[in-house]
């Protein structure tokens, strides 16, 4: 996705957040300062989570796409060999669940395996 696609998605996701807040408020008239501050935090954290699974799978796309150059083991030096495409779900600051696609990789020699950062 390229920067462009990002911020119109962004945008979206703004605006989505807006809505809901604003039905949430037409909902709940009466509501503290402390109810308001935790229904717009919720809507944040949601935006916020989407931002970020989207910028990290972008990372990841920008790496496949670049020249690969053989990984060496952190532990032996050895090559490490993909072992497939997996997924990883992490949870942000937030509270909120992102799900990553990510290159497993493994060492043949030690067996040390990783989920490689974007």
């Amino acid at each position: 996705m390229d920067p462009e696609e990002m911020e119109q998605q962004w945008q979206q996701t703004s605006q989505q957040a807006a809505r809901a807040i604003a039905q949430w408020r037409q909902a709940y008239p009466k509501a503290t300062l402390a109810e308001i501050e935790a229904a717009v935090d919720e809507q944040m954290n949601q935006m916020r989570a989407r931002m970020i699974e989207e910028v990290a799978q972008a990372n990841s796309g920008e790496q496949a796409g670049k020249e690969k150059r053989e990984s060496l083991c952190p532990q032996c030096g050895k090559g490490m060999q993909a072992r497939g495409k997996h997924k990883r779900s992490l949870q942000t600051q937030g509270g909120q669940m992102v799900t990553l696609t990510r290159q497993y990789q493994s060492c043949p020699l030690c067996g040390y395996s990783f989920f490689p950062p974007g």
